[in-house]
């Protein structure tokens, strides 16, 4: 999705050349495109966007994407935002010594695109299970100032209201085991999808690999790390430990979370304490 040119209020990136991301380390989305860059081999420039930090809500940032969501894809001074949207792009529009990640017939565009609006449709359920199995909340809640500098800054976007309303609950109730047990439920069906994919070809769209890959791989490791039962599907489980030994989703796998050592003490400690995704959906 391309950015209109009058809800641009940094002027500067209209003057940009080449590829540039504005991303987060530990942003799942920001993920998915770095992963494409490194496959296609796309020279681009690194614009790091800290959320931790709050960077996403600063001005200069909402004149770039009201949204205040990274990525951002910034081509020649035309600004591209929504991940799966970005891929596409960069498949279609830039150049790149590899093959298309995406196919060319009408019909297998189709099968690919259904299975990207899907992943897509689950990006809140990812969040869920992101915010309430591998941090603790008091480390990722925004606060009161953050929401409402998020809200007041930048073009209109109803977009934006949508998260600062899902921020703001958050900060309230966090993540109830009933929405943590929902949102697993929602993924064990698409990866229950992804698993017959696979039982008929050795990629999810085929004979090679594809967007489909890069799209739902930080989903199943995101799952995974918070310990949803992965061996129901064998085949996905499979795939996506074959697909861990590639350099560039290892890079994004092993570099998951700038707090790695806090991150995998909080793990132990939900294992100790009987709290993981996994214990959360056999208590249901």
């Amino acid at each position: 999705m391309q950015i209109a040119d009058d809800q641009i209020r940094t002027s500067e990136v209209r003057n940009w050349k080449g590829i540039h991301l504005l991303h987060f380390s530990d942003s799942s989305c920001s993920q998915k495109v770095r992963i494409l860059l490194r496959e296609k081999q796309i020279p681009w420039e690194s614009h790091p966007v800290d959320l931790a930090r709050q960077k996403h809500v600063t001005p200069w940032f909402l004149g770039i994407n009201p949204r205040g969501v990274v990525p951002v894809l910034v081509h020649d001074g035309v600004v591209h935002v929504e991940s799966n949207d970005i891929l596409e792009y960069l498949d279609d529009h830039v150049p790149s010594p590899a093959e298309p990640y995406l196919p060319q017939t009408d019909h297998e565009r189709s099968v690919a695109r259904e299975s990207l609006d899907l992943e897509d449709s689950l990006h809140m359920e990812l969040r869920t299970i992101t915010m309430g199995f591998l941090f603790p909340a008091s480390l990722v809640a925004k606060s009161p100032k953050t929401l409402e500098r998020y809200a007041n800054q930048g073009a209109p976007d109803p977009k934006r209201d949508k998260e600062i309303a899902w921020w703001r609950r958050f900060a309230e109730i966090g993540i109830p085991d009933d929405e943590g047990r929902a949102a697993a439920e929602a993924f064990g069906g698409a990866f229950a999808r992804l698993d017959a994919r696979l039982a008929e070809a050795p990629w999810l769209l085929g004979d090679r690999i594809s967007l489909l890959e890069i799209a739902w791989f930080i989903s199943v490791h995101r799952l995974d790390l918070a310990g949803y039962p992965l061996e129901r599907h064998p085949r996905l489980g499979a795939h996506y430990e074959m697909l861990r030994t590639r350099p560039a989703f290892a890079a994004e796998a092993a570099g998951a979370f700038v707090t790695g050592s806090f991150i995998r003490a909080y793990r132990a400690y939900r294992r100790l304490r009987r709290t993981t995704l996994r214990d959360v959906m056999v208590a249901a």
